[in-house]
């Protein structure tokens, strides 16, 4: 399953200007840089240009030399204007001139750059937007030369050629690489809704009115747009048409100026406007908005060009705990990720209101978080892989009763089982229900990503995409995200640690042939054992093979006055972890109880001091009138000191008739 990241920016506060509190602001591009202009802050329009240091992470005030630099610093929300009195941020070695545009919102901000010229050199073209006052918006073009890698900017107005679209506000404005030319899709202009595309030549500054064929798009504003370089289309989304909101998507093929309405898959997003539309490596990535009543949107999707569909985006937020085998975790502020597979297992949030078309689909599979747990004292041979943050086991293993002793394992059996039993990856795991399989690619997004806003920016740098202010409500924001669409691999450590593989792998060598060393014969039968294996956990066996008995030479050990049944247990035990089964005789107390005690008995002899602990739990329920002395004698003769007390207890309680 394909994986993004979101992250929050966290700026550098030395010597930095706080960052802009608004929306429907404008963000650019350039060497590095991002460009931030205009924009409203609840009050009043701003006229400012702040950079952004990408490297740096930083916001950085250009030094203005000349004139045409009106000065007042005001502190309403965070607000940073030009000021000549306040220098915070000022870099000197960033120069701006000329006079900047009359504060706006709602404008656009297009980089238009010429492949034949100098590649350090560009433009910024600034159209339209809102003044703040008047019946129209604004009809108005300035232009943010940048020069010498972004180190010489220069405002100007220029005079220019053709007919303008006119007033426009919330509009798009596109640069179309193939033709050299900003394509501005007219929104209101004060009025009315306008659908008018026009385009304006880069190199001379000539507007032209595109006649379009095809489908043309509905009259709206507040929509969201984005060229994608690869096809050289022009991509309309969504908006408000001064009735309801939209969430149609159409597409211009620049070349020959045709609509076209595609029909896309996958689930199409909620009607919205204020959003945000980036084009990035042949996908259209829209963010946030505001639906009916106001709600803002904080969820992502995307459209995929090739698929003519949105994806299966996923909201992961992880959550961090201890990793094991020193593994190490990954997405936002070190959290570790978890295994989720299933409805009722899902640890996905999502801000969107579609989670419940996909909150039980794309299963991650690291293992980092997971620590393994084989048998256990259930009576079973399951394997489990239990999460270290959370109490629950989730049963991934061999299954239900299959006992290893029942039959001779071959080198092929055990790890074929092995295999069964270990879990498969994201991309072979297979929905429990068929009608749930995907029909569109799934993408699972990990980390937390910017909360609900409209009136923001998302700007594409490299295979980034930086979302930056805009507002939910009343509340303007000045926060920072980043989107990796193509995160660098993580390497982890996600395989079973060498203990863990002994100990997944010592069960399938109980009483099994192969590599065996030791045979014991009980009452007659044969069980094959391991000197190794038992050395490590009886100290009995150690000293028995070590310390020059007959048994160290011997490949043959008989086990005298015990059954074969109690021996088998033990070794069972020894093998697998696994606890004696209390009910092996179907109901005849009696029996079981004699098995019980057997057991009991032989973990005393070869010091197994866990077992004769297990044994001790099993025996306590049977403590009763008829067998307290009894179970006190076995008690006293095993060493078995809670045993003893438990009787001891008992016969100075009970009720004498």
């Amino acid at each position: 399953m394909e994986t993004m990241q979101w992250s929050e920016q966290n700026v550098c506060p030395k010597d930095s200007p706080p960052a802009p509190t608004i929306k429907n602001h404008s963000v650019t591009h350039f060497n590095g840089y991002l460009y931030c202009f205009g924009g409203y802050d609840g009050r009043e329009n701003h006229k400012r240009l702040l950079l952004y240091s990408i490297r740096e992470q930083r916001w950085i005030r250009p030094h203005h030399v000349g004139g045409g630099g009106t000065s007042h610093h005001h502190g309403h929300h965070g607000i940073y204007h030009d000021s000549d009195h306040d220098q915070t941020g000022t870099d000197t070695s960033i120069l701006m001139t000329g006079n900047p545009p009359p504060g706006r919102n709602g404008h656009s901000a297009t980089l238009a750059t010429d492949p034949d010229d100098d590649e350090d050199n560009g433009r910024i073209i600034i159209i339209g937007g809102w003044l703040g006052a008047g019946p129209l918006a604004a009809s108005d073009m300035h232009v943010l030369d940048i020069s010498n890698g972004g180190k010489s900017l220069r405002w100007y107005q220029p005079a220019v050629k053709g007919t303008p679209p006119g007033p426009c506000n919330m509009h798009s404005a596109d640069y179309v690489p193939q033709r050299r030319e900003v394509y501005v899709f007219r929104g209101g202009n004060g009025r009315e809704y306008l659908n008018d595309l026009h385009a304006l030549c880069a190199k001379t500054l000539t507007w032209r009115k595109v006649e379009t064929t095809g489908s043309h798009p509905q009259q709206r504003a507040n929509h969201s747009s984005a060229i994608l370089e690869e096809t050289g289309e022009l991509f309309i989304f969504g908006g408000w048409n001064g009735t309801e909101r939209l969430n149609d998507i159409h597409i211009l093929d620049t070349a020959t100026s045709t609509w076209t309405c595609p029909r896309a898959g996958g689930v199409l997003p909620h009607p919205r406007a204020g959003m945000t539309l980036t084009a990035l490596r042949g996908r259209l990535y829209l963010f946030g908005g505001s639906g009916t009543s106001s709600k803002c949107f904080q969820d992502l999707q995307i459209l995929d060009r090739q698929e003519m569909a949105w994806l299966d985006v996923t909201q992961y937020e992880a959550i961090g705990h201890g990793n094991v085998g020193g593994g190490n975790g990954v997405g936002v502020g070190g959290a570790g990720n978890h295994l989720n597979s299933g409805r009722n297992h899902s640890r996905y949030e999502s801000g969107d209101q579609r989670i419940h078309n996909h909150d039980h689909r794309g299963e991650a599979n690291d293992f980092n978080q997971q620590q393994w747990r084989f048998g256990g004292y259930n009576g079973n041979n399951d394997i489990f892989l239990q999460d270290s943050g959370n109490a629950s086991d989730m049963e991934i293993g061999i299954g239900d009763g299959i006992r290893q002793g029942s039959f001779t394992a071959s080198r092929a059996d055990w790890r074929s089982r092995e295999l069964a039993a270990r879990p498969r990856s994201a991309a072979s795991v297979a929905s429990p229900n068929p009608n749930d399989e995907l029909s569109v690619p799934a993408v699972m997004v990990d980390g937390r990503g910017p909360g609900r806003r409209a009136g923001h920016t998302a700007t594409a740098v490299n295979r980034k995409i930086f979302v930056f202010g805009g507002s939910c409500g009343s509340d303007y924001l000045n926060d920072f995200y980043v989107l990796d669409t193509d995160p660098p691999p993580a390497a982890r450590v996600t395989e079973p640690t060498s203990l863990h593989l002994v100990e997944r792998r010592l069960r399938h060598f109980f009483n099994d042939e192969e590599f065996c060393d030791v045979t014991f014969i009980v009452q007659g039968q044969r069980v094959y054992g391991h000197k190794m294996v038992l050395s490590l956990v009886s100290d009995c066996f150690r000293a028995m093979f070590t310390s020059g008995f007959r048994e160290s030479e011997s490949m043959e050990i008989e086990i005298p006055d015990c059954s074969y049944d109690a021996f088998l247990a033990v070794m069972e035990y020894i093998y697998t972890g696994t606890s004696p089964n209390i009910d092996s005789h179907g109901g005849n107390r009696e029996a079981n109880l004699s098995r019980i005690v057997e057991i009991l008995e032989l973990a005393d002899r070869f010091f197994l001091d866990n077992l004769k602990q297990i044994c001790e739990t099993l025996l306590q329920p049977a403590v009763n009138l008829e067998t307290s002395e009894y179970l006190l004698q076995v008690a006293q003769k095993t060493n078995a000191m809670q045993l003893q007390a438990i009787c001891e207890h008992f016969n100075r309680n009970r009720e004498i008739p």
